[in-house]
C-alpha cells in the first residue's frame, strides 16, 4: 500500500463535527444524561479549588480556552475525549441545579474540592479577587448568566469514527508532547512583563554550589526544577503578600512581582543565596540535606532548611548546622509539618515559622 492510499484509509477511519454551544447547553445535556463523564474517568477530576475558581473567572472574563472534545456513542450521547477539568469544575459550581445539591460550609469546602456532587465555593480570582466566598446561588445574576451563555468550541468524534482513532485522539491528547513544568510557564509568562528577573533566576541557577547542594536528578533540571527552587526561596522570604491559597499560585504571582521590577535580585542577594547554598553543599554533600533517610528531594524539608539556613546564615557555621540538621530530622516538630496535607496553608506557614527558630543562634 503506497503512502498515498495509506493516509487516505485512516483519515477516513475519523469523522468529525465542529461547532460552538453554550455552557448552559453542556450542562443541560449532563443532567439529562445525553453527556456522560464515566466513572472512571471522573476520578481523574483534580483541579483544586483555586484553579476552578481561575477557570470561572476566564468564562467570565471571555478569556479563551480550548475547544472540548466529545465523541458521539452508538445511542447517541456524547462522551467526554478531552475536557473533564472544565466540564467537571462547571458541573460543580452548579451542582444545585444539576444535583439539587446545597452549598457546604467554608471550613467543609476544601475537603470536597473535586466531589462534583458538593457545589463550589469560590476562591479569590487572579484579576477579580472578590470572587472569593461566592457560589452559583449568591453569585449576582448577570454573572451567572455570563457564564450560562458563554460560547465553547465543540469538535465532535461520530460515531462513524473507529474505535481506533477514538484510542489514538484520546493518547495523543492527553499524552503525547511534553508538558511545559510550572517553572517553564512562569519564565516564559514574567519575561511578559520584564526580562531582567527571569534572566537573572537563570543565571544564579547556574551557579555550581546551588546546583551540588540540590543534587536534583538530569530531568528535573532541564524543567528548570533549580530556578523553581530558588524562586520559593525568594518568594518565601521578599514577597509582599502573605500566602492565601496554594504554593503554585503564590509563586506564580512574586514572579509577576519581580518581573515587573518590584523585587530586585541584587548582587548582594543573589551572594547571600550563593554562600547559603555553598554552607549547605560543604555540610551535606549530594543533595542530603534536602532528603529523609530514605526517599528523594523533599520540598517540604527544603522550605525549612534552605529557608532557616537563608535567614540565619550570619550566626551559622558547617558544625553549628550539621548538628541543627540532625537534631531537625529527629524533631517531632518537623514530623507534624510533612507527610499527608503538607500543602495545606497551615503546615505550610509553620514549616516558615520552623525555619526561621530553629537555626537560630542557641
Amino acid at each position: 500500500m503506497s503512502v498515498l492510499e495509506e493516509v487516505d484509509k485512516h483519515r477516513n477511519d475519523i469523522v468529525t463535527d465542529t461547532y460552538s454551544t453554550t455552557w448552559r447547553e453542556v450542562l443541560s445535556q449532563y443532567k439529562d444524561g445525553d453527556l456522560k463523564i464515566d466513572p472512571e474517568y471522573q476520578r481523574l477530576f483534580r483541579w483544586d479549588t483555586d484553579q476552578q475558581t481561575q477557570y470561572v473567572e476566564s468564562v467570565l472574563l471571555n478569556i479563551p480556552s480550548p475547544p472540548l472534545f466529545l465523541a458521539r456513542n452508538e445511542d447517541g450521547r456524547f462522551e467526554v475525549i478531552d475536557g473533564l477539568q472544565r466540564i467537571s469544575t462547571m458541573v460543580k459550581f452548579f451542582a444545585p441545579e444539576v444535583f439539587g445539591a446545597e452549598p457546604v460550609p467554608a471550613e467543609n469546602a476544601e475537603q470536597q474540592e473535586n466531589d462534583i456532587n458538593v457545589p463550589s465555593l469560590l476562591t479569590e480570582g487572579p484579576l477579580v479577587p472578590s470572587l472569593e466566598g461566592f457560589t452559583s446561588v449568591t453569585l449576582p445574576e448577570p454573572l451567572v448568566r455570563t457564564i450560562k451563555y458563554a460560547r465553547i468550541a465543540i469538535i465532535l468524534l461520530e460515531k462513524e469514527s473507529s474505535v481506533r482513532a477514538r484510542y489514538h485522539v484520546f493518547r495523543r491528547l492527553n499524552k503525547l508532547g511534553s508538558p511545559l513544568s510550572d517553572q517553564e510557564i512562569r519564565n516564559c509568562t514574567g519575561r511578559l512583563f520584564g526580562k531582567e528577573f527571569p534572566s537573572a533566576i537563570r543565571m544564579l541557577a547556574a551557579d555550581e554550589s546551588i546546583r551540588e547542594a540540590l543534587a536534583l536528578t538530569e530531568d528535573d533540571e532541564k524543567r528548570m526544577g533549580v530556578e523553581e527552587k530558588l524562586l520559593r526561596l525568594l518568594a518565601f522570604n521578599h514577597s509582599e503578600k502573605p500566602l492565601k491559597h496554594e504554593v503554585s499560585e503564590y509563586l506564580d504571582e512574586f514572579m509577576v512581582f519581580a518581573s515587573e521590577g518590584k523585587f530586585k535580585l541584587t548582587p548582594e542577594v543573589a551572594e547571600r543565596v550563593k554562600k547559603a547554598f555553598s554552607l549547605i553543599r560543604e555540610a551535606f554533600p549530594d543533595g542530603k540535606a534536602f532528603r529523609f533517610a530514605r526517599g528523594g528531594f523533599s520540598t517540604n524539608l527544603f522550605d525549612v532548611v534552605a529557608t532557616g539556613v537563608y535567614i540565619n546564615l550570619d550566626t551559622l557555621d558547617v558544625p553549628k548546622f550539621r548538628a541543627r540538621h540532625e537534631a531537625l530530622l529527629a524533631s517531632a516538630e518537623l514530623k507534624e509539618l510533612v507527610g499527608p496535607g503538607s500543602n495545606t496553608r497551615k503546615k505550610f506557614t509553620g514549616r516558615l515559622a520552623l525555619a526561621i527558630g530553629w537555626f537560630e543562634s542557641r
